[in-house]
């Protein structure tokens, strides 16, 4: 609580579009033919997490959650097929290749307005606070870093999503995160990726860790081919591996 209090809150409210984005969600119903480009050695895009990634802190892993009282859920929520989740691979830290990596919420149909979004070093230290407009949106949605924000290289840092459920009692927040850690590709697989189709990155950044880099990749990849039926099972597969099975058959 003391970096919500102290922190100073860089305001994207009015500018929330640049921070926060509603993105289409995948469904294992999608169906289609996969593209001759998708056909490759790489089949599979279940998550394998990095060596010696572990969470540094216990109690702080990414996934679903929900209050209680679930004070700030639409009177349509259905707890057994939607909830707030951070997708991230739970008590993993995921990684990524770029200094800002994109992260990403599922948010069911709430009655929050505000959510906010907090980004700690190792030791929970605060390094980012800001507030955004979550008003009407539902769905997977990207949260874009600051372009003043950069990473520390190989350094893991946690981030929390939190709605803002009664503005008057913060202890009712609806709360979820996950870890992220900025680390360079080796050699190998640079290689390895410039050599891939779009689809074979997928399974290549997951089964090296990089969680941000495959649920980017893959969600990149499905609003150029909406029906490419490959593409839906990866989704499924990427998300069933990290617990979040919830989201996957979530349409």
């Amino acid at each position: 609580m003391a970096f919500r209090r102290n922190m100073c809150r860089c305001n994207l409210i009015t500018a929330c579009l640049t921070a926060i984005v509603t993105l289409p969600l995948l469904a294992p119903s999608l169906v289609g033919a996969v593209t001759q480009e998708s056909v490759g050695s790489m089949n599979t895009a279940s998550f394998e997490p990095p060596p010696r990634k572990d969470a540094p802190r216990s109690g702080t892993a990414g996934g679903g959650s929900r209050p209680g009282s679930i004070g700030c859920a639409s009177s349509t929520f259905k707890a057994q097929t939607k909830t707030l989740a951070a997708l991230s691979p739970g008590k993993h830290v995921g990684l990524s290749h770029h200094k800002r990596p994109v992260l990403f919420v599922y948010l069911p149909k709430t009655t929050a307005q505000v959510a906010e979004i907090s980004l700690f070093d190792a030791k929970m230290n605060g390094v980012y606070q800001t507030n955004v407009s979550v008003a009407n949106q539902e769905g997977i949605i990207a949260i874009n870093l600051p372009d003043s924000l950069s990473l520390i290289k190989n350094q893991p840092y946690y981030w929390s999503f939190a709605l803002t459920c009664n503005p008057d009692d913060r202890t009712e927040d609806w709360v979820v995160g996950g870890w992220v850690e900025y680390t360079k590709l080796s050699q190998n697989l640079q290689q390895q990726l410039e050599a891939a189709t779009p689809v074979e990155r997928i399974s290549l950044y997951a089964k090296n860790g990089y969680w941000y880099d495959a649920v980017a990749a893959i969600i990149e990849l499905q609003q150029k081919e909406p029906k490419n039926s490959q593409l839906a099972q990866f989704w499924t597969e990427l998300l069933t591996s990290v617990g979040l099975n919830i989201i996957a058959t979530a349409n």
